[in-house]
């Protein structure tokens, strides 16, 4: 409870993010009559998923229990893609008219912001539950390897249409293509960069905005 009481202000502030990016879609859809854009909801959603998985093993402090706190870490890691995932919907800007093309850029990227944000909370939540059995350095290793997976997560998403509840329905598939991937790493070249890029850009956002939470304590 004291972990959920000092995330209030968090996350009534997420809440008035979050109500401000739903009513510029509900601007978009009552001016332009077109519901294209009501994905962006449904990314936002799966982009909260880690966040309220940390929260869940914040209650009783469950992270304290090796085991729970494995099952959670592998569940927050298939969702954890979701949150940085809604960056790439700017690829539908392509669709948008003359007129609507900028109100359109702030639309996504309110909610990208908004998916960055939640999954950089639950990612701290996640450090310092790890911080709780490993050292140090273990946990960094543990956080920028998330981070650079979240990038081929990403990829698995929006280049190869996989989603996160695809390994539950077709993990022989998925593996499939992510073997492929690590034994012909030459043919998958722009598997690894598009994986390098979005991972790289992932650690050092993450990064300045721990430096910055650090500067300002």
């Amino acid at each position: 409870m004291k972990y959920l009481q000092k995330q209030l202000p968090f996350i009534k502030g997420y809440s008035i993010a979050v109500i401000f990016s739903l009513s510029l879609l509900f601007i978009r859809v009552s001016k332009l009559d077109s519901i294209f854009f009501l994905f962006l909801i449904w990314n936002l959603f799966l982009a909260c998923i880690p966040y309220a998985i940390t929260t869940l093993l914040s209650f009783r402090e469950l992270y304290k229990n090796r085991f729970l706190l494995a099952i959670g870490f592998i569940s927050w890691l298939a969702f954890l893609p979701n949150a940085p995932y809604i960056l790439t919907d700017l690829q539908h800007i392509r669709l948008s008219t003359l007129h609507s093309v900028w109100f359109d850029v702030l639309l996504i990227l309110s909610f990208a912001i908004n998916g960055l944000i939640i999954g950089f909370a639950s990612l701290r939540s996640m450090q310092k539950f790890l911080s709780y059995h490993f050292s140090k350095k273990t946990v960094s290793f543990i956080i920028h390897t998330t981070l650079l997976l979240c990038g081929f997560g990403i990829y698995m998403g929006r280049i190869l249409r996989w989603n996160s509840w695809d390994l539950l329905q077709n993990p022989m598939h998925i593996l499939g293509d992510i073997f492929r991937r690590i034994i012909s790493p030459i043919e998958h070249i722009n598997t690894w960069a598009f994986t390098i890029g979005f991972g790289g850009f992932l650690i050092i956002t993450y990064h300045l905005i721990r430096h910055y939470q650090k500067e300002t304590i």
